[in-house]
């Protein structure tokens, strides 16, 4: 009796992990494995958790993750693939085969290390993206809630006066808002802090997580503004290699124990905090504020604006909800922090777009489809509701060719009509959902973009389905 057992997890937790899941299963039971169990780290928590007897007996072990995987030292002396869920998606059983060539996991090697030799000859996203998408994955909750939140307070207990909104103290609306605002407070030293943590573990987090405030703290550093994401990011990587060279050092036996709760958070913060606070901190904090003031001026002005819609729009359809969707949605992210919400505005026109592109195509048009085309499109589309953009996969991976060009197309007008309106959004999220909890400045033109970006998508995916028919071009039932 032959085994397979996996771990899938992206970076949300949410849509990219169990399709991975699902993708892993079918594919090892289709290569002949009599007993297939996936352990699926997402944002609810664990499910099918391995233990030590199904990490051992198993004929083969497969990761597809896209940030660092929980206590991966219960592999130490196994061959692992180490692969993300993109690749697990597109195409198990290639992923699964690598197995015959893999590596030996050992716990005393870094996770880098190990995944490198597993991945350099085959593309597979780099450590250094594992480890930053790590950290944004645990930090969207705590911004998610801020921007709600801050949000709700505002459009229920707001009142406006000549210097903008102002919420009368005392009320439940003002708590409201000074909760959003500490969720707001704690996204910076959380996304340092994780991408700490997948470097060097949990010993990383202290240093890391009070540094992190250090370097936005402007009276700390004595500049006019933190150091933000750029200085969050900096010092996360450069925290979780210093914590992990610091555990390097030949330590006796006696000491070892003090390390993790003693020396490595005082050494770290000493020397983290000093870097900001003495050298790195102000110019920093102004590259930071130049980087800002460039985005405001892009979307401030109507030429550049309509341009940064839609290029934000590529970026969010390209490889929905991968590394470069991420990056856009950091941007988004900036612009709230910024108190400048029209970048992240775009991106929420943007993410719901290729689901429900693919889904109303399908749905519409059902004969041009084939049956497994058909099942994915009332998901795609309900995925795209509430704003996951993973809810294309199924069908981008089953016909790359025809649905590629509409999502891009979709989603690229969907953001430079965000822009025209100049669509704002305070949650870093999006889809029509984030419209409905009052997210958006303007409910109705919000939801223009989004519907006008998906007819384009659906005009141009009908159009290239229909050319391949004709060319007998499209596998139909």
């Amino acid at each position: 009796m032959t085994s397979l057992v996996g771990v899938t997890k992206c970076p949300v937790g949410v849509a990219h992990t169990y399709m991975a899941a699902e993708k892993l299963e079918q594919a090892a039971k289709k290569m002949g494995y009599d007993s297939v169990k996936i352990e699926t780290e997402g944002a609810s928590g664990t499910d099918n958790l391995l233990s030590q007897s199904d990490i051992e007996n198993a004929d083969a072990i497969v990761f597809a993750a896209d940030v660092a995987v929980d206590d991966l030292s219960r592999f130490d002396g196994q061959k692992v693939v180490f692969g993300d869920t993109t690749s697990a998606i597109k195409n198990s059983e290639e992923l699964i085969k690598r197995y015959d060539n893999a590596p030996i996991y050992h716990a005393g090697k870094s996770d880098e290390e190990s995944e490198t030799e597993s991945s350099s000859s085959k593309g597979q996203q780099s450590p250094l993206v594992k480890q930053l998408l790590n950290g944004v994955s645990h930090m969207i909750p705590f911004v998610v809630v801020g921007g709600l939140f801050i949000a709700l307070s505002i459009a229920f207990g707001g009142h406006p006066t000549s210097s903008g909104m102002v919420i009368p103290k005392g009320t439940i609306w003002s708590v409201m808002n000074q909760v959003g605002t500490i969720g707001f407070t704690l996204m910076i030293p959380i996304l340092a802090g994780f991408i700490a943590e997948a470097i060097a573990g949990r010993a990383a987090l202290a240093p890391v997580m009070i540094s992190a405030l250090v370097s936005n703290s402007p009276d700390i550093l004595g500049t006019k503004a933190g150091t933000g994401f750029l200085g969050a990011i900096l010092i996360g990587f450069a925290g979780g290699y210093l914590v992990k060279w610091i555990n390097t050092w030949k330590i006796p036996k006696e000491l070892r124990p003090i390390m993790p709760i003693f020396v490595i958070p005082l050494v770290g913060t000493a020397i983290l905090s000093g870097a900001f606070v003495y050298l790195l901190g102000a110019p920093i904090s102004w590259l930071m504020t130049a980087l800002q003031n460039m985005l405001h001026a892009l979307s401030a002005n109507p030429s550049t604006n309509i341009l940064l819609g839609a290029i934000i729009g590529l970026m969010v359809a390209s490889d929905m909800g991968g590394p470069i969707n991420k990056v856009a949605f950091l941007f988004g992210v900036a612009s709230i922090t910024a108190n400048t919400p029209q970048i992240m505005g775009m991106v929420a026109c943007c993410v719901a777009v290729p689901p429900l592109t693919v889904g109303l195509a399908t749905l519409i048009n059902g004969k041009k489809y084939s049956k497994d085309e058909r099942s994915a499109a009332l998901p795609a589309v309900l995925m795209g509701l509430i704003g996951i953009t993973e809810g294309t996969i199924p069908s981008a991976t089953a016909n790359p060719k025809r649905v590629y060009p509409s999502i891009l197309i979709g989603s690229a007008v969907a953001g430079a009509i965000g822009a025209i309106f100049k669509i704002t959004d305070v949650v870093p999220h999006g889809g029509p959902i984030v419209g409905v909890l009052g997210a958006t400045n303007n409910l109705g033109l919000f939801f223009v973009a989004i519907i006008v970006g998906t007819a384009v998508g659906v005009l141009v995916m009908t159009a290239l389905q229909s050319r391949a028919i004709r060319n007998g071009k499209a596998n139909l039932d």
